[in-house]
């Protein structure tokens, strides 16, 4: 009786198993189905973030470039037109005494500048990287209007150093890059190639709009725009319309950062610079400039400039109160950044040396090569519309060189091998230059052979496009060697002695040009060749300081490592990769 049970239940069983199993199969095919619905949703997702982040690293590129293109332009526009403003300002003057005048319009915006960088690194690092961009633009936008429209020879003077004074585009746009790329070094060497290629654009295109738009009543007597209502303006002030562009400029590229550049630093970390501005007056009212300002408790506390002092990563905190100014030591023991403290690290001392070095030895040479064709003793004795050949030519060949040169040989060789290329094929490469004298050896004076040209903008551009490898190599190493929060100000103080090499090596390439050709020491033309030579051999030894960087190669400090919070991923070390493309990314 048991036994026929237990053959009956094992009959059921086996007659509801069959059926159990066609249901869970069907259930289980449901489930796959929801999986791979699941999985293909998530497809979907990444290939449309990762569309929206290509978009935002796009405009993100174009605006910078803009802001760069901006800098440049502030900077070269005035080259053309500075001798014949002189004497506009100055009638007593003529071509043959205005040098010195021109001088002093063209170089007060880098002195001006130099006074600065500091300055404004550190209010990149407190204040935000866009707050420093759009305010130098909206500043820039004024004076270079106030620039076109002075009457007077010391207002035009005035205007340009404030010009270089309100500058604070480099340090903030070359911190920006490495940030906004998150440690992933493919993308930061090609915005970077970009960005700063955008000088080298500048030197190419500014010129000539300005030089194409100045002194209209002149150049272009019959033209509408002279004759028309227009006309007693532009006679009193010739050479207003290049700073209007310079204005359209600024407003272009303030309108481009502010909507398509992400503020890097995390929110709460900012200072406000309307609450500080509000609470400098606050403490102004204590000598009793403002008594009929009255608040209560409560807005006093809520007005505190501890309340957005202490979260900020880069500076110290300092409290206001009726006694004075106090400094909070544990903010100031993280974050106190001061020349003091950048020299004392080794690594970044070392980056900036080399920054300053190269920024003096490009200049000097930039200065040396035009002297070089116009003189007539040591050099080709050719006119400045023969120069102007040569320089559109190299223009023309960085235009379709540069970007990938620096892409190029950064994911070939990494960032610091590719320094030392550009350093090497830069600077002595000028040695090369005289050697136009054998190939145009013949030829009548003034002129100058087809091949000549050809051999001087090939050889003047490759040393334009290794300086562009350098600086942006230089840019993206120098940014590991300090911790986030100081890096703006870092590079702040880079281009405080950058600016300082630009003044000095047009002095030095002068005055070394001149004895030369002049002193009766050196047979023409060799006066010519030991210039180019002493030049030539001045990067040579930079040389030996750049391969000393290549010690510092995967190498980082502690407080480099540390990143600035969960929230913050925009730092990396000049070792780490991007995790998601490790493959595809050099290493230093």
């Amino acid at each position: 009786m048991v036994q026929d049970i237990n053959v009956e239940e094992g009959m059921q069983q086996h007659e509801t198993t069959p059926l159990l199993s066609k249901r869970g199969r069907e259930r289980q095919e449901i489930i796959d189905d929801d999986d791979d619905d699941d999985d293909d949703d998530d497809d979907d997702d990444e290939t449309k973030d990762k569309d929206v982040k290509d978009r935002k690293w796009f405009m993100s590129t174009v605006a910078l470039c803009s802001a760069m293109m901006v800098q440049s332009y502030l900077l070269i526009s005035v080259f053309p037109y500075s001798g014949f403003l002189a004497m506009h300002l100055l009638p007593q003057l003529d071509s043959e005494n205005v040098g010195s005048y021109a001088g002093y319009i063209a170089s007060c915006f880098m002195v001006g500048r130099a006074v600065t960088s500091f300055e404004w690194g550190k209010a990149t690092d407190r204040y935000g990287r866009k707050f420093a961009i759009e305010a130098t633009l909206f500043l820039s936008a004024i004076f270079s209007i106030a620039f076109g429209f002075a009457p007077s020879f010391e207002l035009a003077i005035l205007f340009r150093f404030l010009l270089g004074l309100s500058n604070g585009i480099i340090p903030a746009v070359k911190t920006i890059i490495s940030e906004l790329n998150r440690g992933n070094e493919q993308e930061e060497t090609k915005m970077m190639a970009l960005v700063l290629g955008m000088w080298g654009y500048g030197f190419l295109l500014s010129p000539a709009i300005s030089g194409y738009l100045s002194d209209p009543v002149k150049q272009y007597p019959e033209s509408s725009l002279a004759q028309g209502p227009l006309r007693q303006i532009l006679i009193e002030y010739p050479f207003v319309l290049p700073n209007i562009v310079s204005f359209g400029m600024c407003v272009i590229s303030f309108v481009a950062v502010h909507y398509f550049v992400e503020e890097t630093i995390p929110k709460d970390n900012l200072v406000s610079f309307g609450e500080e501005a509000y609470n400098i007056v606050r403490n102004i009212s204590s000598i009793n400039l403002f008594k009929h300002l009255t608040f209560t408790k409560v807005d006093q506390q809520s007005r505190s400039p501890a309340k957005f002092f202490a979260s900020s990563p880069s500076t110290s905190a300092f409290l206001l109160d009726s006694e004075g100014m106090h400094e909070d030591n544990e903010s100031n023991n993280q974050s106190q950044i001061s020349v003091s403290w950048i020299w004392s690290r080794e690594k970044t001392k070392k980056h900036l040396i080399v920054y300053w070095i190269y920024s003096f030895l490009v200049v000097a040479l930039d200065e040396t090569f035009p002297l070089f064709c116009m003189s007539v003793a040591s050099g080709l004795g050719i006119t400045e519309s023969q120069i102007g050949n040569i320089l559109t030519g190299s223009g023309l060949c960085y235009v379709l060189m540069q970007y990938f040169a620096v892409t190029k040989s950064v994911s070939k060789y990494g960032a610091y091998n590719a320094m030392l290329i550009g350093t090497f094929t830069s600077i002595p490469m000028a040695s090369l230059i005289p050697f136009s004298l054998v190939l145009n050896r013949g030829s009548e004076p003034g002129e100058l052979r087809i091949e000549v040209l050809v051999y001087l903008s090939i050889v003047y551009s490759i040393a334009r496009v290794s300086s562009s490898i350098v600086f942006s190599t230089l840019t993206m190493t120098t940014n590991r060697t300090v911790p986030f929060h100081a890096r703006a100000t870092v590079n702040g103080f880079s281009m405080v002695g950058g600016s300082f090499g630009k003044a000095l090596g047009p002095t030095f390439a002068g005055i070394l040009f001149a004895f030369s050709a002049s002193s009766g020491v050196f047979r023409a033309p060799f006066g010519s060749v030991f210039v180019f030579c002493i030049i030539g051999l001045m990067g040579l030894i930079l040389i030996a300081l750049v391969r000393d960087l290549m010690n510092f190669v995967d190498t980082i400090d502690d407080d480099v490592r540390q990143k600035p919070g969960e929230a913050d991923q925009n730092f990396s070390s000049s070792s780490s990769i991007n995790e998601e493309s490790e493959e595809d990314i050099p290493t230093f």
